[in-house]
């Protein structure tokens, strides 16, 4: 593969990625060697492509390039995710699929699986896996082994790696015949006779240990524990592989050993058993199997409702762009392919760039193979070692050398540890230059003497003269106290853009764990220090104010449902649960002879409960989003529930249930399914039982960040605390691998030559100093895997120590080295300490010059008082007063009408004029026309002005040919003859408004047409109407006439005599006839 035109920066931690990214674009553009249309940017998140394109806007406006600036929103700049979903759309035909193609949610693709492989399951395969779970050991540790998770773990690595199920057959082949290579030869023993052997040799040492000499605790307890063996190998018929294991690495005391040596040297035999090794290879194969039949089902599922899932989009993307069409379309178009952390991508995406990358005319990569921390998501470092072994390497001037995050002694700490840790690298691509130095620079201003060293050192010892110290979590409270106790001091910190330094809050920090369980752990310990903690965790739908909601909503599914009345007058009218109970009591008591049906609703009169019966009919066609939003509204549930305390923790998980609400909403337009509330309460409760209802990560200024090293990457904090640096290795060979068949890499089939392994652990927790597990401490594979988990934990090391600015925090305890830390610098030796509390030296040194760090042993108790916690109140506006009934500001006329005339009657019509029908002009539009005449009309006195006026008029209406201007001079004379008939030496006015205003309220309205005589007033309104139903329209506008009459009473004006309705299109005047 030709790689020549491609780029690869090399970016290190805190070293202005973004801006390079930002600038390479921008360079392109304005020297015209890319369009903006022309460029596909790919970033790891939505947050940080927007932020990439905003930046290149800005960049191009500085430079006046306001059309590129313009244009770059038809740039494709996004996610992987979001670049496939364009492709697939724009090559809908090409690709086979639906041009308005859906992808599938994650949890959605999860709940689909798991019924693809629900419908492959017999009930004889679920009995067979289970009991092979319990042989194997897989049962030990918690009762229960969820092999289905196997199943879909092994499938999600064969697709992303767009495995055949020919490659899976000789993947499953594969595994079984690997793994015979560390077990001995099989013998003809069969379980039944080995189990009658192993009987004998247990009922025998066992005499022999109760009748010897040997009276020690240890030969006692190992007495006991074969009598338990014994028990269970009556009782079950056999035992299981780990207890087999066990009897082999039993231990007595020193007389004893040679009466328990003949049962512990059989019990070794167990691995040469035909039942030891069938058990292994059917738990391979059937693992295998499960996972090719769930795969195919998986697939047919999809394919019968024409949906998608992520990794279907990336195959097909991957295939669409092998269509010679489709290549000749995208070489014209593709100008600059860009991607950003290209180190994290899976190896299916990365043959997406590849493919992409022989299109365009430019590609820009930009990444660090040293933050290549998603190994289990399938990111290969050594697939990107190929790419910039195939590219040339990265060149001198594509290197990023500074870094503009850190202090220079956490800058040129890292140099010093990274460096070793990653010898196959050049230096120069992992040691970076500080911007920031203690003397200042052009931008930035010496740091103040009252800053501490940027590496701190914080060692705990416990009271007592106990060597070792207290389990966890006691170094976490160790941690959370001396993290309160150094915030009170007023460390300084400096802002990432300020100039100016400030002392440190609780937000500036974040403490790195290794799992989510020990950041729960922190958390908790900081809140019983007094410090509260941001951390994203599950358990959503079990705090107090999620199940106030919920019992909410499902008492406006079902009125009937008396333990979400419970729930809600306990949790928000407060009523203390005696009384509850006693209410309920005496609520089945009252009513114990009425059908359930038709008993009146418990607690009607509960302030709550009535305000959600008055909703019910609402919110019957409402969305689960409008509902949930309505229900906190209407009940004002946010100021209930923060009286509880912890209240920015309460409301920021009341917005997470609302994203929930949206989020089942999107998923349900995804899966082309019907959203209701039921659905949303059963969706809820299947995110709980697989612990993904996760809370609000209750993010504020005071608040402890605590997150996973891996969910820090590309975040940055002034100051980091690294947890669980003891961390021992993990480089055990069970599960899943993918093993690679060749040494190189072909990039032109970057897919292809591998195959998946698949090893079960047959002694769970036994394992270790088994002949089996010896054998495989001495082969090649462990020895690799061994040093892929150094690399990888290398790299993560490396992501957390590069997240400071102003102070890196190192926590240690009594009797515990830093393993993990000292794997790291020293090439995998655990046996040579890093950090020592007895000094505030390092054995770090960067260009000649030894590191120092402050160095702070505190001694605690074995037990720790729990520490109030303040929170700050909520600002709420004051409390809403509730419905309030507000008269309409426009007084209705048909009201004023009635103070005029109760009895209002429409008098016969009078024709004044007989208009014949035009068929070539809609009738409506030629009433307006005839309405606009005769006002306009009135005030011409000559006959061929009048006579203009009509010809004039029918032009701009757009009249037909066949339509005689003369009609509306004809109507005009007739209608005024009318007028002057009955109203003789009456004076017209055209459009006169009154206005009447009464208690707040007004009317006002506009009348037509006012003719006065010395004697006489007369209201004339009118009517476009053209129907036959003149009478009820008639009476209809005579509630406007008699209010005006009112208003033109209240004015001084007199009484108005009649009342006239004019139906211009008709030719035709109604008189109303008043009545009391």
């Amino acid at each position: 593969m030709n790689l020549e035109q491609l780029k690869i920066i090399s970016a290190g931690a805190g070293s202005g990625k973004t801006y390079r990214l930002t600038e390479e674009m921008v360079a392109l553009l304005k020297a015209g060697q890319v369009r903006p249309s022309g460029i596909i940017a790919t970033t790891f998140t939505r947050k940080a492509a927007a932020e990439l394109q905003e930046r290149v806007r800005v960049k191009l406006l500085s430079e006046g390039l306001t059309r590129q600036a313009e244009e770059l929103t038809n740039a494709l700049i996004g996610t992987v995710h979001g670049l496939g979903v364009k492709l697939l759309r724009r090559f809908a035909f090409e690709a086979g699929v639906s041009p308005q193609v859906d992808i599938l949610p994650d949890g959605d693709q999860q709940q689909m699986f798991n019924q693809a492989l629900a419908a492959t399951l017999a009930l004889e395969r679920i009995e067979q896996m289970d009991d092979l779970s319990d042989r194997l050991g897989l049962t030990k540790k918690n009762g229960f082994f969820d092999w289905r998770q196997e199943v879909r773990s092994l499938v999600d690595v064969a697709r992303a790696n767009d495995f055949s199920l020919a490659d899976l057959h000789r993947s499953r082949q594969k595994s079984w015949e690997t793994f015979t290579a560390f077990l001995p030869p099989a013998t003809t023993t069969t379980e039944a006779a080995a189990n009658t052997h192993l009987e004998t040799a247990l009922s025998d040492t066992i005499y022999a240990l109760e009748s010897g000499e040997d009276q020690t605790k240890v030969t006692a307890t190992a007495a006991d524990k074969l009598k338990s063996l014994r028990r269970e190998l009556k009782l079950r018929g056999r035992l299981y592989w780990h207890q087999w294991a066990s009897i082999g690495k039993l231990g007595v005391g020193a007389k004893s050993r040679e009466v328990v040596e003949p049962l512990q040297t059989y019990a070794w035999t167990h691995q040469s058993l035909p039942a030891f090794r069938e058990d292994i290879q059917t738990f391979i194969d059937a693992i295998f199997e499960l996972a090719i039949a769930a795969l195919q089902e998986y697939d047919e599922y999809k394919k019968r409702r024409g949906l998608i899932d992520y990794t279907d989009m990336e195959v097909l993307v991957s295939r669409l762009l092998d269509q010679a069409p489709v290549r000749e379309v995208l070489r014209d178009e593709l100008d600059l392919l860009m991607v950003d952390e290209f180190q994290d991508t899976n190896p299916i995406q990365l043959e997406i760039f590849l493919k992409l990358a022989q299109l365009a005319q430019h590609a820009v990569w930009v990444g660090d193979p040293k933050q290549s921390i998603y190994g289990f998501r399938g990111a290969e470092p050594r697939l990107m070692d190929a790419i910039i072994t195939a590219a040339g390497g990265i060149r001198k001037e594509n290197i990023q050398v500074r870094s503009w995050r850190s202090r220079a002694d956490l800058v040129d700490m890292v140099n010093a540890l990274f460096c070793r840790a990653f010898p196959h690298l050049p230096p120069e691509q992992v040691a970076l230059e500080p911007v920031r130095l203690p003397g200042g620079n052009g931008h930035l201003p010496a740091e103040p003497l009252a800053m501490e060293d940027a590496i701190i050192h914080w060692h705990f010892d416990a009271e007592g003269e106990r060597k070792q110290p207290p389990a966890q979590p006691w170094m976490e409270e160790c941690l959370a106290r001396s993290l309160r106790e150094w915030l009170e001091s007023q460390v300084l910190v400096q802002p990432k853009g300020s100039k100016g330094f400030r002392p440190a809050i609780a937000g500036d920090v974040a403490i790195l764990c290794r799992s989510n369980h020990v950041c729960q752990t922190v958390a908790e310990a900081l809140h019983r220090a007094g410090l509260k903690a941001a951390i994203a965790r599950a358990g959503l739908l079990a705090t107090a104010e999620a199940r106030l909601v919920l019992a909410c909503l499902r008492y406006i599914l079902h009125a009937e449902d008396s333990l979400s009345v419970a729930e809600i007058k306990v949790l928000a009218s407060r009523q203390p649960l005696h009384d509850l109970v006693a209410d309920r009591l005496a609520y089945l008591e009252e009513h114990a002879d009425t059908p359930y049906y038709q008993r009146p609703g418990w607690a009607g009169g509960d302030t709550y409960i009535q305000c959600l019966d008055k909703l019910r009919p609402e919110l019957a066609e409402a969305s689960s989003a409008e509902t949930l939003h309505q229900v906190l509204e209407e009940l004002d549930l946010r100021r209930c529930m923060v009286q509880w305390g912890n209240s920015e923790q309460r409301l920021s998980n009341i917005d997470e249930l609302r994203k929930l609400a949206l989020e089942y909403e999107a998923n349900c337009n995804n899966t082309h399914t019907a959203a209701s509330l039921g659905g949303f309460l059963l969706w809820l409760s299947t995110l709980a039982a697989a612990e993904k209802d996760f809370q609000g990560a209750g993010e504020d200024p005071e608040a402890v960040n605590v997150l996973t090293y891996h969910r820090s990457k590309g975040l940055e904090w002034p100051v980091v605390i690294c947890h669980n640096l003891e961390q021992p290795l993990r480089a055990d060979l069970w599960g899943l691998e993918l093993v690679p068949e060749q040494a190189t890499v072909d990039l032109n089939h970057v897919l292809k030559g591998r195959w998946l392994r698949y090893w079960v652990n047959p002694y769970a927790d036994q394992q270790g100093s088994t002949p089996l597990l010896e054998q495989m401490a001495a082969s090649p594979q462990q020895e690799e895997k061994k040093q892929q988990a150094l690399a990888e934990e290398a790299r993560l090391l490396y992501v957390g120590l590069t997240r400071a600015r102003d102070y890196l925090i190192l926590p240690t305890r009594q009797s515990k080295s830093t393993k993990w830390l000292d794997r790291v610098y020293n090439q995998g030796q655990e046996t040579i300490p890093t950090l020592d509390a007895n000094t505030h030296e390092t054995p770090w040194d960067w260009q000649d010059r030894y590191l120092n760090k402050t160095t702070r042993s505190f001694l605690y108790p074995r037990q720790f008082p729990v520490a109030t916690t303040t929170h700050a109140p909520i600002p709420f506006l004051p409390k809403a007063a509730g419905e309030t009934v507000h008269e309409p500001f426009v007084m209705p006329a048909t009201e004023l009408a009635r103070e005029v005339a109760t009895d209002v009657q429409a008098a016969a019509s009078l024709t004044y004029c007989h208009l014949p029908a035009d068929p070539g002009m809609e009738l409506a539009a030629l009433t307006v026309l005839q309405t606009q005449y005769l006002r306009a009309a009135h005030y011409l006195a000559e006959a061929a002005d009048k006579t203009q006026l009509a010809q004039a008029m029918s032009t701009r209406w757009n009249c037909p040919d066949t339509f005689d201007p003369q009609l509306l001079v004809t109507q005009a004379a007739a209608w005024e003859a009318w007028l002057g008939q009955q109203f003789p030496g009456g004076q017209q006015h055209h459009a006169w408004p009154v206005y009447l205003p009464r208690a707040g309220q007004q009317f006002a309205h506009t009348i037509d047409l006012v003719v006065q005589t010395p004697t006489h007033t007369a209201f004339v309104q009118q009517n476009p109407f053209v129907g036959d139903d003149t009478k009820r329209r008639t009476l209809e506008t005579g509630h406007q006439l008699l209010a005006a009459g009112l208003a033109w009473q209240a004015a001084g004006q007199g009484t108005v005599a009649s009342y006239w309705v004019h139906f211009v299109g008709r030719g035709e005047v109604v008189a109303l006839r008043l009545g009391k």
